[in-house]
């Protein structure tokens, strides 16, 4: 009896198990577009709203239609019709805490001031949601991180590394940048690119002051900032904001682990949403084979491919369908 039970379900297993894997291979399978069709990415991030910022740095960035993200602590905004109009040009603002005091000095409901004080002081003044932040010196503690996971989407912290979309492990509240030196050569910032462009990585810039500061950390000069920039422009390298290429990375990590439900003439994908994230996150995706005799749809809408036969989903549906 258990011999002739054990049969009948080994062939049960077998009958629905060939018509699953058969249902979900007999859909082409859909891949990301690595760093929305280039070989890696970038983003110049810039900390403490230091004048220069407003005087040299966004003037180079528009001029080459580059944007990035500047970290302003709450408390000491200056200039803030200048930084408004910096947000209508596409650039990013991101929290870098009330007063930028050491983490050793806070208590913890001084932590929580520091992070989701400022948060409300900058989404009141500027109007617009803050994803972003950076930690003050680069000084992490567990209650600081704590408070930012719960009000941001991400944060950058000062390991000296890339960041690789193959990193599974990524800790979206500590992510790795490169700092700019006074006395570092142009060779050593070519050579970060360069590494970038060969690794297909993302190279986040952590920079400071530029000559001509009032007070900036670790100035570098106004030659030198110039070019970084054209020596970027040239690489086929995706530069964007820290929340605009950190978005699109969590998504393609997320699609990555999405799941696969085949039925008939349909097979949806499903995959996880991260807490904060950005409404208008786009991701790029293709199908792994070439073409396929298949419909791509989200929300009861067909997505039409481009003419690289791409497809731009909306991240935040958190789902989407093919269709024969």
């Amino acid at each position: 009896m258990k011999k002739s039970l054990f049969y009948f379900l080994f062939s049960l297993w077998l009958i629905t198990g060939s018509s699953i894997t058969q249902a979900q291979t007999a859909f082409p399978l859909l891949k990301v577009v690595p760093w929305n069709g280039h070989k890696a990415a970038t983003s110049l991030t810039f900390d403490d709203g230091d004048p220069i910022h407003l005087d040299v740095v966004i003037p180079e960035l528009n001029r080459r239609q580059i944007h990035g993200t500047f970290f302003l602590i709450a408390n000491r905004i200056d200039r803030k019709d200048e930084w408004h109009q910096a947000i209508k040009a596409g650039h990013e603002i991101g929290n870098h805490t009330l007063d930028h005091l050491h983490a050793n000095t806070l208590t913890p409901k001084d932590e929580n001031a520091q992070v989701v004080g400022a948060q409300n002081v900058l989404q009141k003044e500027f109007g617009v949601p803050i994803y972003s932040f950076a930690y003050p010196f680069t000084e992490i503690t567990p209650g600081l991180e704590d408070w930012v996971e719960k009000t941001s989407f991400m944060a950058r912290g000062g390991m000296d590394a890339l960041v690789s979309p193959q990193d599974k492990t990524i800790d979206w509240f500590n992510v790795p940048a490169k700092v700019t030196m006074t006395n570092l050569p142009f060779d050593t910032y070519q050579s970060w690119i360069d590494h970038d462009t060969q690794s297909g990585d993302w190279l986040v810039w952590m920079i400071h002051g530029i000559e001509g500061t009032p007070w900036g950390w670790q100035p570098i000069s106004r030659k030198m900032f110039t070019q970084i920039l054209d020596y970027l422009q040239s690489k086929d390298i995706w530069i964007g904001t820290f929340t605009e290429i950190g978005s699109y990375l969590r998504a393609w990590q997320s699609f990555e682990a999405a799941t696969i439900q085949a039925s008939g003439s349909e097979a949806v994908y499903h995959w996880v949403v991260p807490d904060h994230c950005p409404m208008n996150v786009r991701l790029k995706v293709c199908f792994a084979q070439g073409d396929a005799p298949v419909q791509v749809w989200q929300n009861d809408q067909q997505i039409v491919p481009d003419a690289q036969r791409n497809y731009k989903i909306l991240f935040n549906q958190g789902q989407l369908s093919l269709r024969r």
